[in-house]
């Protein structure tokens, strides 16, 4: 697919604007006001808006909704799968349910949520975006989402400067109901969710609803991957003049991280024997109860299965009152309860996928079979650790020859976070002015600080099995070893930081929207935050000598050079303080020529604050770890929206820049990295159309075309300077249509990723991809509906990422390489029933 991204949005915008005002002059005079606008332009927002009753039309900011139908069709694998549908966010959700990279409006890939809000019922799920994926899961019990792309959304919440997503949950209703969705896929996945809402007295409404989910994993594990489901209550209390909201929530969840892979053939991406890109994974049994060794010589086991386990509870409250006729008062809170354990297994360097018989003649391996060469040793040789067979031929492994290193990351997250947002909104024919306070308290007990606690090395295949390095004599008897039940070693040099914190931030803000004529709206807002950071980490003792690991002399007493140094926190604390303000503001426009056709513009001018964790994430500075730094984005965009029953587009030029980002870059293998603050500047044009030949036929198309630049290298990286920022495409492209008859509906859904480059020299392309999903809906009666859903038909590998831990940003040239494709082909299919 070939796109001149220099002239083509402004080309794309200049057509749709003559095609939709020469089309709504013809449609002037049509009398079908009963019936729904495609795009559904006339449903009002709550998101991104401080008025009532703005509609689509009517708004000044891009925004993308999704309601309860559209949800249940996307089938997403989780929070990121379904954020693919916003026109321009790249989502890179190739790592399973959770932990997954959403970037919005040119921002590289890898980045996880930052610099988008996502919200529950209005207010931030996780104030500094850490991890969100893992808090705000969708089930039946979600109604809405509503998405702002920049504009309004670094004024409305906190750090969400680039984009603002807003999960809106069911209320209960003045009558019983209630619905059962069964679900299974073809990976032996098998869930259910429900909700039952019904009046509970004269005054109380209340809602109960959740889900519990089982899955072998979207590639095979070879144990339950993923394991776990949530609870939730809505009480609902109307007012003479408001309603009041009380809600819970409790999540209990476990989940899978899957990394990059081993692949060839760069420029046509492949698997290599022995290993099925398309549903394979390293992660086994084989790796699953892996043994961390400490200094008094007794070892802790981390069992993969735990994967990355979230408890997650919260008790919330919202009221909305009509203080007078023109005066309205709108106060929410929440309290949160956070506790995440991650444990996954990564790659890291692309040389570190190694022809086997090379291993054995490595420095180190060599030098084991020199140090036991008194005792008989006489060449070195790889064992299994499971069941301590000695490999003949190395060579032969496994098809391919390779062996490779996993790299074990721990870290822990438990905090208490309290949120609230206070408003007060005056209107009248004109206007509408709301001033407002947002606060964000957050006490962690334990920051997600890194650990890395050893190495170990594996054969490269499906479910890859430990490997041992051993010193053998001429009879093949082991005399002694280079690793430890595969670990090369519990003293990787790389950090066992702990660290712990809180962090408090206040906000005001102030926004006046004014209908300045009958068809012209005008908007502008400021908001002004204060955070204060306080953090306290510890930085690591480095190859502490194991107790027991030597004799009186001094020497190793069981000839295993793997198990004798230890890597521990240690016992000096550092606390760094930090206190930062920030201010961010926007202007915006809405021109409604009719009820079918608005422009609209914005500038906006935001910014994400320093990070809790990032104290902690530079200890090993000492003295010298700091916070990092607040980022700071602008945004220009100008818009045409248009809609009839028979088609409806939205079409937004933008321009953004990120600026003070940091560029994080691997320099070395004990982990050193190296830091350029940079900038990215993104011009470009997102779309959306739907449009209706046919009164059962109708077509989708969403989209971004864009030009994302980076800008500020020096030194060493100065070759990088106007590249492509990396792992972001500058094309996407959605296209939906769907065939309804009398008891369903059947869809077909295209989506085409561009071209993007792993790494920042743009040397090591990442080819585009087209993918194919297709579903139908198909109504029993008005109670029973089926869903069945297709993912992936082709069985196309497309790669989301290259080697982000590739040393250098070095990836190009390799034989072998580590990159993560999509998901293989799935099936999905779901029964609903409703009363």
């Amino acid at each position: 697919m070939s796109i001149n991204t220099k002239k083509s949005p402004i080309a794309l915008a200049l057509a749709t604007y003559i095609a939709c005002t020469s089309v709504a002059v013809g449609e002037e005079q049509e009398q079908q006001k009963d019936k729904q606008a495609l795009l559904d332009l006339e449903k009002i927002v709550v998101t991104g808006s401080t008025g009532r009753g703005v509609t689509k039309l009517e708004s000044s900011v891009s925004i993308t909704t999704l309601n309860e139908e559209q949800l249940a069709r996307e089938m997403p694998l989780g929070t990121a799968d379904l954020l693919e549908v916003i026109p321009g966010f790249w989502v890179e959700d190739s790592g399973g349910e959770t932990n997954n990279n959403v970037a919005p409006r040119g921002l590289r890939g890898g980045e996880g949520f930052r610099y988008i809000g996502v919200e529950e019922d209005g207010l931030p799920v996780v104030y500094d975006g850490v991890w969100v994926d893992f808090y705000q899961l969708q089930d039946i019990t979600i109604e809405t989402m509503e998405a702002v792309r920049g504009g309004t959304s670094g004024l409305l919440t906190t750090n969400g400067p680039a984009a603002l997503v807003n999960f809106i949950t069911k209320k209960p209703d003045d009558i019983e109901e209630g619905a059962i969705k069964l679900s299974a896929a073809d990976y032996g996945m098998y869930r259910v969710e429900g909700f039952y809402s019904s009046p509970i007295s004269e005054h109380w409404k209340m809602l109960v609803g959740g889900f519990y989910r089982q899955s072998d994993g979207v590639r095979d594990t070879q144990f339950t991957a993923d394991e776990g489901g949530q609870i939730r209550v809505n009480l609902v209390r109307d007012l003479d003049n408001g309603q009041l909201t009380l809600s819970a929530k409790h999540l209990d969840d476990h989940t899978t991280f899957f990394v990059p892979i081993p692949m060839q053939d760069q420029s046509d991406p492949k698997g290599i024997p022995g290993f099925e890109p398309k549903s394979d994974t390293m992660i086994g049994n084989g790796q699953r109860k892996l043994k961390y060794l400490k200094q008094d010589g007794s070892y802790l086991t981390r069992d993969l299965k735990d994967g990355q386990h979230t408890v997650h509870s919260t008790l919330g409250a919202h009221l909305e009152l009509d203080l007078t006729d023109n005066l309205y008062l709108d106060a929410a809170a929440r309290y949160s309860q956070f506790e995440n354990d991650m444990y996954i297994l990564l790659n890291f360097d692309n040389s570190t996928l190694v022809d086997a018989q090379s291993r054995l003649l490595a420095d180190d391996a060599q030098g084991l079979v020199e140090q036991f060469a008194s005792q008989g040793a006489t060449s070195a040789m790889l064992r299994y650790v499971d069941n301590q067979q000695l490999i003949d031929n190395p060579s032969d492994l496994n098809g391919n020859g390779l062996v490779t290193t996993s790299y074990p990351l721990y870290s822990r997250y438990e905090a208490d976070q309290f949120v609230s947002k206070l408003s007060l909104t005056y209107e009248n024919d004109r206007h509408s002015l709301t001033a407002g306070w947002l606060y964000a308290f957050v006490d962690a007990d334990d920051l997600p600080v890194d650990k890395w606690e050893s190495f170990f090395l594996t054969d490269v295949t499906s479910n890859a099995r430990l490997l041992d390095i051993v010193a053998v004599d001429d009879d093949k008897n082991v005399i002694g070893q280079l690793t430890d039940n595969g670990s090369t070693g519990y003293a990787p040099g790389w950090g066992q930081a702990t660290a712990y914190g809180e962090s408090s931030s206040h906000s005001l803000f102030v926004n006046e929207q004014y209908q300045a004529t009958d068809n012209l709206r005008l908007d502008a807002g400021i908001r002004i935050e204060w955070l204060d950071l306080d953090s306290t980490a510890s930085g690591t003792r480095f190859a502490v000598p194991v107790e027991g690991a030597f004799d009186e002399n001094g020497q190793d007493i069981d000839n295993n050079l793997a198990n004798n140094y230890t890597d521990m926190p240690s016992n000096d604390f550092y606390r760094k303080s930090l206190s930062e303000t920030e201010t961010a503001w926007t202007v915006g426009f809405n021109y409604k020529f009719n009820n079918r056709v608005s422009v609209f513009g914005r500038y906006a001018d935001a910014f994400e604050m320093p990070r809790l964790l990032s104290h902690g994430q530079t200890i090993h500075a000492g003295e010298d770890a700091s916070f990092n730094e607040a980022v700071n984005l602008t945004f220009s965009e100008l818009g045409i929206r248009y809609a009839s029953q028979i088609f409806g587009t939205s079409v937004t030029l933008f321009n953004t820049k990120f600026k003070d980002l940091t560029e994080r870059n691997f320099t070395g293998a004990d982990g050193t990295v190296s830091n350029q603050i940079i900038d990215t500047v993104t011009k470009g044009v997102e779309y959306e159309a739907s449009w209706r030949p046919t009164s059962n036929i109708t077509v989708e198309v969403a989209g971004v075309v864009q030009r994302p630049e980076m800008e500020g290298f020096t030194g060493n990286f100065a070759s990088w300077e106007g590249k492509q920022v990396k792992r972001t495409p500058k094309v996407q492209l959605r296209v939906t249509p769907t065939y309804y008859f009398d008891n369903g509906n059947a869809y077909l859904t295209v989506h085409h990723i561009g071209d993007r480059f792993s790494d920042g020299q743009n040397q090591f392309e990442l080819p585009a991809y087209t993918t194919f999903d297709a579903g139908i809906n198909y109504t029993f009666t008005d109670n029973v509906n089926l869903h069945i859903k297709a993912t992936n038909l082709t069985d196309e590998i497309g790669l989301t990422e290259g080697n982000p831990r590739a040393i250098n940003d070095q990836q190009a040239g390799y034989e072998y390489y580590y990159a993560r494709p999509i998901l293989g082909r799935t099936l999905n299919a779901s029964v609903t029933i409703n009363f």
